[in-house]
């Protein structure tokens, strides 16, 4: 048994209207963070629920979140649902206009594989754009990962950065971030016009919320607006796409 509150009855931020947008990282807001990224367990009423969303919304729901196109799309498990993934270095559907963005050469992603497997507990996650080093399960490997990324920097940058993350570091190309797909998205219909929130729980999404500060909107972060715990988030959606359902909304 636990002490903590049941999801359905906490009650959260204030509910947005019909004009809203969202847009929801994925680990850590909508899914529980698990040991290792391949590990994470997707709730199975996710997809219902991010369908209802769009249709309360308008279709105004994205996903924009730093994991790869292909299990950003099998987690979220709705085909029509825009998506932005690695951190918006990649949109989907794709929206015209796009600036091709550099991918790491071969030799740094041989570099990070050979860091991973000298250490066990710490995992190279490899990206169209990036790649990512993990080590929640070998926490202190974090100065070691770091520094190995910075100097494949110092050697040739070629457009890229390191950013650090939740027991992680990411290795991305600088003009990749989720305010980026945020103004991508909040430019065509149907986001066009919206008060746009986004959800995250992590540094890389304070640009994202800074993207929805510029259009009147606003962020909602994970560990400050709902404890930390990604069934609260969900709990919460659900109340919002019952909330507009309820005003007559379709859904």
């Amino acid at each position: 048994m636990t002490d903590s509150p049941d999801p359905g009855t906490v009650a959260g931020p204030v509910l947005p209207g019909a004009d809203a947008a969202l847009f929801l990282d994925m680990d850590g807001t909508l899914l529980e963070i698990a040991a290792r990224p391949d590990a994470v367990i997707v709730p199975p009423e996710l997809p219902d629920l991010l369908m209802r969303l769009q249709a309360a919304l308008g279709g105004a729901v994205a996903v924009v979140t730093g994991r790869g196109l292909a299990v950003a799309r099998g987690y979220a498990g709705v085909p029509s649902l825009p998506i932005g993934a690695e951190h918006g270095a990649v949109l989907d559907p794709p929206l015209p206009g796009a600036v091709p963005l550099p991918v790491p050469p071969p030799e740094w992603r041989r570099a990070a594989d050979e860091f991973a497997a000298a250490r066990p507990g710490t995992l190279a996650e490899h990206k169209t754009h990036g790649f990512v080093l993990h080590f929640r399960q070998r926490p202190e490997a974090a100065p070691e990962a770091l520094a190995m990324l910075a100097s494949l920097l110092r050697e040739d940058a070629k457009g890229f950065h390191v950013v650090p993350a939740h027991a992680a570091a990411e290795l991305r190309p600088v003009q990749a971030d989720k305010g980026g797909a945020v103004r991508r998205l909040m430019a065509v219909a149907p986001f066009l016009g919206r008060r746009p929130i986004f959800i995250g729980d992590d540094v890389t999404d304070e640009d994202g919320m800074a993207a929805c500060a510029e259009y009147g909107g606003y962020g909602l972060r994970v560990p400050d607006d709902f404890a930390g715990r990604p069934a609260l988030v969900r709990a919460w959606l659900r109340r919002v796409a019952s909330s507009l359902e309820g005003d007559g909304h379709p859904g």
